[in-house]
């Protein structure tokens, strides 16, 4: 057994005993052969760690209030860590030679790796003699030392507790939802300041949530963040926690991610912020920061920017424990200051948590001592909630006057008020969950934690009690962080639900107690000495530079090398420089824990196969392609990671080798089409990912193999089915004797036309009745089993999938599965009709929420069957997606339906649905001969909210003539309507526009739609919008490329939609006839697109249009000028591609437009020069000309002084301004040609990405180019073919990628060792040489 890695003072007590028990673990006569000899002072230790455990335990409650035992204790961790090593290095020993003598009637095989992993020694070597002495030196003198203190004459009866499981809990489901007391008057104030919808989008938008730590800030965001008062008010919702490092581009990009709903693709700070304020562009949204910190107002002016182009009711809340920081985002006047608990509430508060209750009625006598207990908390909720945590299962009132009367609540220490309180909730757990709660400052604050990664991260360290097996100790783990999780110091992830988080006190707590042996590189706790550190975690960064770790070269002894990623992170990749990977770590001899995920390595470290302690290895996102067989060494290994190896192809056939393997994670391996079969060995295994069927006539993995799995968990896909040529194979599998399965993949694959043989392999397939999640793919037979379908195996299955099963011509009858609620059916070639042998009788899918058909060609009918008249009763998404001849008649009882997507279908599907009056959104995609909605079905969607027509080209009218005379046929809750390719389009309904002539008729309101958004693209056909006006409804409205339209809607700016957010594209009647109306006002993006006729730009068109942000020109081939833009002074995009006779921009372009922030012109030959009043667009950040041939000079007058990205693809430019090193926040700098040669320039040191295109003369890069690029990251030389050298000077120590292509004289093993350029570049962590040419790649 690993040691305890005990930390904090309040746990040595527990240190010496735990060594004691694996001291009395190492002097049992199981480990030792009779010839060999116990080490002398072995025996000295153990007369003397119980002597100091029980030292330990009286000083515990002294260690805060008396300074000098705290300091005098302090040695003891780091003893006990070199104490532990050493104890380990002899277990190893007499692991190595009880093996050994076993091994002669083995195998040689088992000798040579015996001898390879422990060496051949029979005895200790004098190194390791010499160490036990010191160490033995030094355990005496700390005795000697609390002798000196007093401590020494003590009972040295000991309890020993670390064994013991807490005698009673409160139920789990009482704990887990938070206990909201209090807080219901604050709650009403801020929603109602949500719900306004007026003031100044400037200022008024941002409400800042102002308290100390511990007063429940976030769970108040929470509760309101998740009002349901709130449905349908924001378009968006985002949630980000920001906490004290302010990285406005993190910050950005989670945000836009939150938005998205994916992960940006480019990691450029300017387009993040372009894009986020594109998406939120004309919506009204809700973003909740939780947790700020900056008090720079400046960081706050540029994270804000993307926030002002959203619609007016968008709203910020800001939780932060700084008063100035909630008036620098808002003001004083705007700033919500939340007050501690009003008394009568915080009793109740309290005994929640302590007794369940909301009073002392069933315990008076803990009343009196309860209320003194409750003043001390001093009304700060997150107090009263871990105080009740400490008492939860003590009923008797001496345990209550014992923590009342603690010496915790005199320290002068502490940084805070609340600490004490959180204090004695930790010294109050019992030691086993002390060491694990304690681990846990290796997290960052507010990094969101899995369950299952945790424990096994426990496990590794050896925190967890001693088990026969490694599963048990897994259980314990599991008991462990539900403990934790019961006492209120993990809580649930307000953004991801199966993640965890610690409070940032609780995280300032954990700090605390583990100071000095955990490291976190970049917090507080890391910047302390490390000399005593054992475990090391960090953020990583992009790229890995060995200056990060420098301070750590000469500490051999950490034990963990964890990078945690933030889980919106998870995914990026990272890089390691060569020094890290193979000079550092190789020194780390004592790891237990190492994780290189996400790092793109491609092979195993050479080290790695030396750890003789390693319990856990992540190479998850990895190159990885194999691993060597000499893994097999590692016979400690628990845990290994490999999921998202995409081009992992082998397994070491040895692995079978590893038989303390627990873990194995192979999922999303796409390139891993064999597994040995030596996995069938580890009867340990719980997580096994994916199991790969070999060919029987091979050396893989049979079926069979499962049989000896039977202590799997969670999830298991049974892969290539297809090989199993034998039923008895299946037979012996005995999948359903694995119970702790809770998702089942089972893919055939099959290709022989042997149905019978596939029928009879799946029967014996029978999983267990735990099972929650099961897919079936590829199978060949032409019906299921029953098992598939059987309502006693199947009672806590909520999920099924059936793909891709070509020869089957019937359903299960799946309707018969109690709690199913997902239901998937695709690529199902042989099902013709669905009907009553899928339902299976009365009371059918009594708990479906979701179900979906996809890929059903054949498909004709789907029927009820006679007397299901609530077969889906519980049934909120319904998808049909190309099922091409389904004409029958869908059920015809969905009242709980709330979304329907219907896709590549027939027209005449729609006709037969019937009663969707519960439907909110509707999404209609390529249905063919779809001429109108049928009014049957418009008569039904009385609650529909969201309507989506896509690639309907047959679509002529939204619904048939005449449907708008009767008042109760139409949607009037619409709010969002979108028309994209529906090229017969040619009239919108009535209904969308405001009649003004009949405004007093209540018959005219009551037949007008409130739609809130409005898009319609590429409706060829449209020609003009309803008589009318524009609903004041109306926030958002898009059209574009609609070439037909005579004329934009009426729009009422200076009354009714002073707010309304157009953007308006490709529309040509708006410049292409002098009778046409001008645009309003408050036009906010425009675009003209491929008008050949053009040949200048109207200057009508911008007159009114003051408001206007964007304009896009595009393919306008013989445009040659544009109108001055001083009208359109708030314009900040400008972008023009592919107007090939435009030569120039105006003049007064500088002057006119300040606001400007983003200026592209692509693809214009003739374009020949920037306006010489370029320098006065100091909003300016993004610059781009690209294919420019025609741009030779840059304007005299410069650059704008503020520019963050430059990309200049012009070929024949000469040179670039002499100011460029003036331009201080330009970080991102391409230029394509010789203008970077042609003279002595000097490069802003802000750059952090420079790349040099296309030269086709220059044979060297000059010498200094780089020399004043102290923070360039990347540096991409690209398509230089006379290029023989590069510059003998140093790179910048900043710089992580060097990417040179097209260079063919620049071969690859010039950069490689021995190579003439290693030397310069070996501490780069990712080089990229491909000497042919490519394609430039643009920001």
């Amino acid at each position: 057994m690993d040691i305890l890695s005990f930390v904090g003072s309040s746990l040595l007590s527990t240190i010496y005993d735990t060594l004691s028990e694996k001291l009395k673990d190492y002097l049992s006569d199981q480990l030792w052969n009779s010839e060999e000899e116990v080490h002398p002072e072995m025996e000295h230790w153990k007369i003397l760690l119980p002597k100091i455990t029980a030292v330990l335990q009286h000083a515990e409650d002294n260690q805060v209030a008396n300074h000098f035992v705290k300091l005098h204790l302090d040695d003891l961790k780091d003893l006990a860590y070199d104490m532990d090593d050493i104890l380990e290095e002899f277990v190893i020993d007499a692991k190595r030679s009880k093996l050994s003598a076993e091994s002669k009637a083995r195998p040689s095989k088992l000798q040579k790796i015996m001898n390879v992993f422990f060496g051949y020694r029979a005895k200790p070597t004098p190194k390791l003699d010499s160490m036990v002495n010191v160490l033995s030196a030094r355990l005496q003198k700390i005795h000697d030392g609390m002798r000196s203190l007093d401590l020494a004459n003590l009972d040295l009866k000991l309890e020993d507790n670390s064994h013991k499981v807490a005698a009673k809990r409160l139920p789990e489901s009482s704990l887990l939802e938070d206990i909201v007391l209090g807080r219901e008057s604050d709650k009403e104030a801020i929603l109602q300041r949500l719900l306004e919808d007026g003031g100044n989008l400037k200022q008024d938008f941002v409400i800042p949530i102002v308290g100390m730590g511990g007063l429940g800030k976030t769970t108040l965001a929470r509760l309101i963040y998740n009002d349901k008062r709130l449905e349908g008010k924001f378009d968006l919702k985002a949630w980000v926690c920001v906490s004290d490092e302010f990285d406005v581009a993190r910050i950005t990009r989670n945000i836009l991610e939150h938005v998205t709903k994916k992960r940006p693709d480019f990691e450029n700070f300017a387009l993040i912020q372009e894009e986020l304020k594109g998406k939120l562009s004309g919506h009204k949204f809700l973003l909740v920061l939780d947790d700020v910190w900056n008090k720079e107002y400046g960081q706050w002016d540029v994270l804000k920017r993307p926030f002002m182009s959203g619609a007016l009711g968008s709203k910020i809340i800001v939780t932060t424990r700084n008063q100035y920081v909630g008036m620098m985002m808002r003001g004083d006047d705007g700033v919500y200051n939340l007050e501690l608990l009003h008394d009568d509430v915080c009793l109740p508060l309290f005994t929640q948590h302590a007794l369940g209750e909301e009073n002392f009625d069933t315990h008076p006598e803990l009343q009196d001592v309860g209320e003194k207990l409750v003043k001390r908390c001093k009304r700060l909720p997150l107090a009263l909630k871990t105080l009740g945590g400490v008492l939860r299962g003590k009923l008797r009132s001496d345990e209550w006057e014992n923590i009342y009367n603690s010496n915790i609540w005199n320290s002068s220490e502490d940084r805070s008020e609340i600490l004490p309180t959180l204090r004695l909730s930790y010294n109050h757990l019992p030691s086993y969950l002390k060491r694990c709660f304690a681990y846990c400052a290796l997290f960052p604050k507010d990094y969101e934690f899995d369950e299952m990664e945790l424990v096994r991260l426990w496990m590794a360290e050896g925190l967890l009690q001693q088990q026969p097996h490694g599963r048990k100790q897994m259980e314990a783990g599991k008991q462990y962080f539900q403990e934790l999780l019961s006492r209120s110091l993990f809580q649930l992830s307000s953004r991801v639900k199966s993640r965890f988080v610690m409070h940032d006190l609780i995280n300032d707590l954990a700090v605390d107690v583990a100071r000095k042996i955990y490291c976190n590189l970049g917090s507080s706790m890391g910047d302390e000495k490390l000399e005593k550190a054992r475990h090391l975690s960090f953020t990583p960064h992009i790229f890995e530079f060995s200056e990060r770790f420098r301070l750590l070269d000469e500490l051999k002894h950490f034990r963990t090398f964890l990078p945690l990623r933030a889980l919106n992170d998870n995914g990026r990749i990272s890089f390691l420089s060569d020094e890290i990977l193979h000079h550092f770590l190789p020194t780390l001899n004592r790891l237990r824990v190492l994780s290189l995920c996400s790092y793109q390595i491609s092979k195993l470290p050479d080290f790695v196969e030396k750890l003789k302690h390693i319990r856990y290895i992540d190479l998850s996102c990895t190159k990885i392609k194999c691993l060597p067989e000499s893994m097999d060494s590692l016979v400690f290994l628990q845990t290994l990671l490999l999921s998202d190896c995409e081009e992992l192809s082998e397994l070491p056939p040895t692995i079978g080798n590893l038989i303390d393997l627990l873990h194995l994670d192979i999922s999303d391996t796409p390139s891993l089409e064999e597994m040995p079969s030596g996995i069938g060995n580890l009867k340990n295994l719980v997580t096994l990912s994916k199991f790969i069927v070999g060919k029987a006539s091979g050396t893989m993995m049979r079926l069979s193999a499962l049989k000896n799995l039977s202590q799997l968990r969670g999830r298991l896909s049974i892969l290539d089915l297809k090989n199993v040529l034998h039923v008895q194979d299946a037979v012996e599998a005995n999948l359903d004797k694995i119970h702790g399965l809770e998702e089942l993949v089972l893919e055939g694959c099959w290709t022989a036309p042997d149905n019978d043989r596939d029928e009879s392999v799946l029967s014996w397939l029978k999983p267990n009745s735990n099972l929650k999640s099961l897919k079936i793919s590829y199978y060949g037979g032409r019906s299921f089993p029953n098992w598939v379908c059987d309502p006693l195996l199947f009672l806590n299955l909520s999920s099924m999938e059936l793909s891709c099963c070509d020869r089957c011509t019937l359903l299960p009858s799946l309707g018969r599965l109690l709690v199913l609620k997902n239901l998937v059916i695709k690529g199902m070639k042989a099902i013709e009709a669905v009907g009553s042998e899928f339902y299976g009788g009365q009371g059918c899918f009594p708990s479906l929420e979701e179900l979906v058909f996809e890929v059903m060609e054949n498909w004709k009918e789907w029927t009820s069957p006679n007397g299901t008249e609530r077969e889906f009763p519980c049934l909120r998404r319904l998808v049909i997606d190309y099922c091409p001849n389904l004409l029958g008649q869908l059920p015809s009882n969905l009242s709980s339906l709330k979304e329907l997507d219907v896709v590549d279908c027939q027209a005449m599907l729609l006709k037969s649905m019937v009663d969707l009056t519960s439907l909110a959104k509707f999404k209609i995609l390529r249905i063919s001969e779809l001429t109108c909605l049928p009014k049957s079905l418009i008569q039904s969607l009385t609650t529909l909210e969201t309507l989506d027509i896509e690639s309907c080209e047959d679509l002529a009218c939204l619904w048939e003539e005449g449907a708008e005379i009767e008042q109760n046929l139409l949607p009037f809750n619409l709010k969002h309507l979108t028309l994209r390719e529906c090229g017969a389009l040619e009239s919108l309904p009535n209904a969308i526009m405001m009649r003004m002539d009949e405004s007093s008729s209540s018959n005219s309101s009551m037949l007008m739609l409130r739609v809130e958004r409005l898009e319609i693209d590429c409706c060829h056909s449209l020609k003009s919008f309803p008589r009318g006006k524009l609903p004041i409804s109306l926030k958002h409205l898009k059209i574009t490329s609609c070439e037909s339209l005579e004329s934009l809607p009426d729009v009422d700016g200076d009354n009714n939609n002073c707010n309304l957010h157009l953007e308006v594209a490709n529309v040509p009647c708006l410049y292409s006839s002098e009778d046409c109306d001008q645009p309003p006002a408050f036009l906010k993006k425009f675009g003209v697109r491929y008008c050949d006729s053009l040949e200048s730009f109207p200057e009508r068109m911008l007159q009114r249009c003051t408001g206007l942000q964007s304009l896009s020109i595009y393919d306008c081939k013989i445009l040659k000028s544009l109108p001055a833009l001083d009208c359109v002074s708030n314009l900040v995009e400008l972008s023009i591609h592919r107007c090939e006779a435009l030569a120039s921009l105006p003049e007064e372009l500088g002057l006119c437009t300040p606001n400007l922030k983003d200026l592209k012109i692509f693809n214009c030959m003739n374009f020949k020069s920037l306006p010489n009043t370029m320098y006065q667009l100091k909003s300016l950040q993004i610059l781009w000309m690209q294919k420019c041939r025609g741009v030779e000079f840059i304007p005299d007058g410069g650059l704008p002084p503020n520019l963050i990205e430059l990309q200049l693809w012009c070929k024949n430019l000469k040179r670039l301004p002499n100011t460029m090193y003036q331009l201080t926040s330009l970080q991102h700098l391409v230029v394509a040609g010789g203008a970077l040669m042609s003279q002595d320039i000097v490069l802003p040191s802000s750059l952090t990405w420079l790349q040099m295109e296309s030269e086709e003369n220059l044979e060297s890069i000059p010498r200094g180019l780089f020399q004043n690029l102290s923070s360039l990251q990347v540096l991409r030389i690209a398509n230089w073919p006379k290029l023989q050298s590069l510059p003998r000077e140093a790179f910048p120590p900043s710089l992580g990628r060097l990417y040179i292509s097209g260079c063919p004289h620049l071969k690859r093993q010039r950069f490689e060792e021995k190579g003439g350029y290693w030397t310069l570049t070996w501490a780069i962590p990712d080089i990229l040489i491909h000497e042919y040419a490519c394609e430039s790649i643009f920001l």
